[in-house]
């Protein structure tokens, strides 16, 4: 069934974007030759990368039955206010598939808390009954997993391999049907680093404590409950380890480990809905670097690739996760209440000699080159995963590389290149953030969907997240002037998977 694509026109232009020339070039038309020096780049880079990956799905309703995926999938849409239509197909396949999702590979009366709560949050963003969802009262259900200390653990033969990925998803999807415990928040604030930053694993060792993913998605859980003065310590960390080219590391390869797409969009997030503005746009410049311009294949146009701009068999994952910062969403606010039914043309703009995406406000703005900076289509961040997994808290290993944040089956070993042989994409470590190279209970790489023990948009949006998050456009226009100075890519040749 061919996906519906529809125009649409940008609001918000700054003035500047006036006096510039706008080259259009739709998905179905040949790219207009740059000005030398200038590379073409999406104009809308959220809407683009939302376009690209629809175009992805199997039969326009799954990823490749990956449930994780498509719950990122979905989210990344929904942050967009795009593809309506797809929305509520990828959503009915997920309510389809809600049962081996939650359990796993545990059998009747399993609950992976992970999974659970991220499906809670899509059913929140895609206005849905949670409490009628794929056979489940997902609210009844995750609440029962609520343990005294503030905890959400997993009821499953194989132990508990819930995490802060767990908890944090948790916190974001109850915040939309009436509000998440206190205690709930309050565990969340309590497992805070002596530096600041927030741990995966609430066993981690003091010296390897905190975690750029999982911070970032604690942050977005501690400001959508009212929590800021819980959450400015993690902020403070949060910027001192952001690279100087503006992406953030995996926490778990060391102090040499460049940027990737996943963790720099969870922290960029957390940065925009703190008012961290010239720290999240230089994290959404960098961003914007790793997105397939206009001189790719256009069937490649738009992907967001998660060390380099590329479309390969990283970049659905990738850009599904990354696609709600460019949309300038925390998970707090993605909600599809708005979204129009068909999806957006790609069309393309002179950006400055990089491969652009969006920054924040309506499409325009002048960052470099010739031409407008490729669209400001956003701020925020993507989502990203985690490592999860039966190797989490209970030490457990599993041969399958854990859990997708409790959903998910392993041993398929992913797609693409990206993959490994600890399990599927969608378990391994869907619940949480990076991973090292592969090790007994979970695989090489934590930045996987939002799902599981993962992460992603999600949110209360009439929470303070929301009333807290910095303006799109102050954003836009910073991360714009980043591009225009010479942000460039950083390219790493790295392989590694990436699943929540």
């Amino acid at each position: 069934m061919p996906l519906s694509v529809r125009s649409r026109t940008a609001v918000g232009i700054p003035v500047a974007a006036l006096a510039t020339v706008l080259l259009p070039v739709t998905a179905h038309a040949e790219p207009a030759k740059p000005a030398a020096g200038t590379a073409l780049v999406p104009k809308a880079p959220a809407n683009a990368a939302a376009t690209w990956m629809s175009s992805k799905l199997t039969d326009g309703s799954n990823a490749k039955g990956d449930v994780g995926l498509t719950a990122d999938v979905v989210m990344g849409l929904a942050s967009t206010d795009t593809g309506g239509a797809v929305q509520k197909k990828v959503t009915d396949w997920l309510e389809a598939n809600a049962k081996g999702y939650i359990e796993s590979k545990g059998g009747p009366g399993t609950v992976y808390a992970g999974g659970l709560a991220k499906l809670t949050l899509v059913a929140g963003i895609e206005h849905r009954d949670p409490k009628d969802f794929g056979g489940y009262d997902l609210v009844k259900t995750l609440t029962e997993r609520l343990q005294p200390s503030g905890r959400f653990t997993d009821k499953s033969p194989s132990g508990d391999s819930s995490q802060q990925f767990t908890q944090a998803l948790a916190v974001l999807a109850l915040q939309r049907t009436g509000g998440a415990p206190d205690k709930a928040v309050d565990f969340i604030a309590g497992s805070r680093c002596s530096d600041g930053g927030y741990p995966l694993y609430f066993n981690a060792a003091p010296d390897k404590c905190s975690h750029i993913d999982s911070t970032g998605l604690a942050v977005q859980a501690l400001l959508g409950s009212g929590r800021t003065a819980a959450a400015k310590p993690a902020l403070n960390w949060l910027e001192k380890k952001q690279l100087p080219d503006g992406g953030f590391p995996d926490s778990f390869l060391g102090s040499a480990a460049k940027g990737n797409s996943n963790s720099t969009a969870l922290a960029v997030q957390a940065l925009a809905a703190g008012g961290r503005t010239e720290a999240a746009a230089k994290g959404v410049a960098w961003l914007r670097s790793r997105q397939v311009n206009c001189a790719a294949p256009q069937k490649d146009w738009g992907a967001v690739g998660f060390l380099e701009p590329k479309a390969d068999g990283m970049a659905l994952r990738a850009t599904a996760q990354v696609v709600p910062a460019l949309a300038g969403k925390s998970l707090a606010q993605v909600d599809a209440g708005d979204a129009a039914a068909d999806l957006e043309e790609i069309s393309c703009v002179p950006g400055g000699g990089t491969p652009g995406g969006n920054t924040g406000g309506g499409d325009g703005g002048t960052s470099g080159g010739d031409g407008d900076n490729g669209g400001t289509d956003g701020g925020g961040s993507g989502g990203n995963g985690g490592s999860g997994g039966d190797g989490s808290d209970n030490g457990g290993t599993g041969s399958d590389g854990g859990t997708d944040s409790g959903g998910g089956n392993g041993g398929t070993g992913g797609d693409g290149d990206d993959a490994t042989t600890g399990g599927s994409d969608d378990d391994a470590t869907d619940g949480g953030g990076n991973a090292p190279a592969p090790q007994a209970g979970y695989d090489s790489g934590g930045s996987g969907d939002v799902g599981g023990s993962g992460v992603q948009p999600v949110g209360n949006p009439g929470g303070s997240l929301a009333s807290t998050g910095t303006s799109s456009l102050p954003l836009a226009a910073t991360a714009g002037a980043l591009l225009a100075a010479g942000a460039t890519a950083v390219l790493v040749v790295r392989r590694r998977r990436t699943t929540l």
